[in-house]
């Protein structure tokens, strides 16, 4: 038997197409919601992600900042230290030459 394919619709057939595309529309909300769901799951995860992300960078960069406040501050000292040190030589040598030449500084 041959097949008309320019036969009009039947009621039957327009039927068939409209649950056809019902079916197809219910099951694109479906899919739809399902991917939003998941989207707001990896929101919230990538959120959390990038907190605990920004945490450890503060840590970090706390405790460098700590180890170059420590450095500084030990390297201050020994500067001061080194310029007491030169001072109180300087100041030795001095007292040696006035002696030695019988001058003395007032």
């Amino acid at each position: 038997m041959k097949k008309d394919d320019d036969a009009p619709a039947t009621k039957k057939d327009i039927s068939m197409v409209m649950d056809s595309i019902g079916k197809l529309y219910i099951a694109n909300e479906g899919w739809k919601n399902e991917i939003l769901a998941k989207s707001l799951e990896w929101k919230d995860e990538i959120l959390n992600k990038q907190k605990e992300w920004k945490g450890e960078t503060k840590e970090q960069f706390d405790i460098i900042a700590e180890n170059i406040h420590h450095d500084v501050s030990g390297a201050n000292k020994d500067e001061i230290e080194v310029l007491k040190d030169s001072r109180f030589d300087h100041e030795k040598r001095i007292k040696k030459l006035e002696k030695h030449t019988g001058l003395v500084a007032a």
